[in-house]
């Protein structure tokens, strides 16, 4: 990993790694996440990878070592309302440069999945969630956030399943729309299909 070469030169380096979730769902907000690691949470990232390789107990697990250890780390989200109006280029850009803002004091490296990101010195990685412990946990807790939330949207809109298929356009959730029109938390600029008015 990325900390591992780091580290070895310099234990004292503070690391922060982000990453987002949501960017290709029909629904709901993307959310970024950032965290910062130092060289003592080295013991607590061995099971860490990327949250798409994780059952959800486990992203759990690790989401909650996260707190217990007051490992810092900060959250940011864009409404899909957000995305229809400035595009998903945009929206995804801002919620990693958003949460690396909110941790960038007293750091020393910056490593993004994917995404350049102009300030902060940052550093994009290829497959950045197999690469960095900071990437992965980013990833993780934003997976774990978001999954939270659309579980919450899915009592509150229950024909569409959300806490299932958080927002993905599965066959299950692009038949819903068409029988059910959209609801309030789809995103209008994303193709979804033949559909109904939008719910009221």
């Amino acid at each position: 990993m990325i900390e591992d070469q780091n580290w070895a030169k310099n234990k004292n380096q503070r690391i922060i790694g982000a990453d987002e979730v949501g960017r290709g769902s029909l629904a709901g907000p993307i959310v970024g996440a950032a965290v910062k690691l130092e060289f003592q949470h080295l013991d607590l990232l061995k099971d860490v990878k990327d949250s798409k390789k994780l059952s959800p107990k486990k992203r759990e697990e690790i989401y909650e070592r996260v707190k217990d250890n007051k490992i810092e780390y900060s959250i940011s989200e864009c409404s899909n309302l957000h995305i229809d109006q400035n595009g998903i280029s945009v929206s995804n850009k801002e919620v990693l440069f958003n949460s690396i803002k909110k941790l960038y004091q007293k750091s020393d490296k910056v490593y993004v999945d994917h995404f350049k990101i102009d300030k902060f010195g940052s550093i994009s990685l290829v497959r950045g969630e197999d690469n960095s412990y900071s990437i992965a946990l980013a990833s993780i807790i934003a997976k774990v956030y978001r999954d939270n939330l659309m579980v919450d949207f899915g009592s509150k809109y229950p024909q569409y399943l959300f806490e299932k298929n958080k927002g993905y356009g599965t066959r299950e959730h692009l038949n819903m729309i068409q029988k059910y029109g959209v609801c309030d938390i789809h995103r209008l600029s994303f193709n979804l299909g033949p559909t109904q008015q939008p719910q009221a």
